[in-house]
């Protein structure tokens, strides 16, 4: 089959449309993500057995298992068992899932980022009597977030990728609107083609922004 040019640069328009909305479910995804995050790590390092052995089996659950597992699960399981699910918008339950996968790696970032300050630091800081909300918001939270940046940068890359797999339940982001466009004229190469092409410059270009910031944030450290 001959590659139809023509064609081929005309789906452009229509999936750099498909642009913000596609951020705009990564970007709400990731901020849910980051909180529930927050929440597994303090779960996590609790003293609470119980709350560290739920925070253990969730991230151990959605690390382990595919994505696309999860989000059929939540789209067409869940809502069998529980009723008030059967009425949610197919983005909602994408934005939803996908912040729950992210939640239990962002979890792990976050613990690495903590770790990699220094003890003698915290002992310092109780030492001359700061509290330890003081101490974590002054002291060890802003270099835990200098540390994790780059991870929660590339968690933030890998979600607005994910919302791809939203085709599968309806969500009309930049794939579906290739797939619609492939479809409509029998040429999903080239259309598959431009939205790769538009994912790799949307995405180098989020990765830049997202440098520029951690070398600006590094700064005021």
């Amino acid at each position: 089959m001959r590659f139809d040019v023509e064609f081929f640069c005309s789906c452009f328009p229509a999936l750099l449309l498909k642009i913000p909305y596609t951020l705009y479910l990564g970007l709400i995804s990731f901020f849910f993500a980051f909180v529930l995050g927050m929440i597994l790590e303090i779960c996590y390092t609790s003293k609470n057995k119980v709350l560290r052995y739920i925070a253990g089996l969730y991230i151990s659950y959605f690390r382990s298992t595919p994505y696309i597992t999860q989000l059929f699960i939540f789209y067409f399981g869940l809502p069998q068992i529980f009723t008030f699910m059967r009425g949610m918008p197919a983005s909602v339950t994408l934005v939803i899932s996908l912040a729950m996968n992210s939640s239990a790696f962002i979890a792990e970032t976050i613990r690495g980022g903590l770790m990699s300050v220094d003890k003698g630091q915290k002992e310092a800081a109780l030492s001359i009597g700061m509290s330890p909300i003081a101490m974590y918001m002054e002291i060890i939270l802003p270099q835990a977030f200098i540390a994790a940046f780059p991870s929660l940068g590339n968690s933030f890359i890998g979600m607005v990728k994910n919302t791809a797999i939203g085709f599968t339940i309806g969500v009309i982001e930049m794939l579906s609107q290739a797939k619609i466009l492939g479809g409509s004229s029998l040429r999903f190469m080239e259309a598959y083609i431009a939205v790769g092409i538009v994912y790799w410059g949307m995405l180098v270009l989020i990765n830049r922004i997202l440098k520029r910031m951690e070398v600006r944030i590094c700064k005021h450290l």
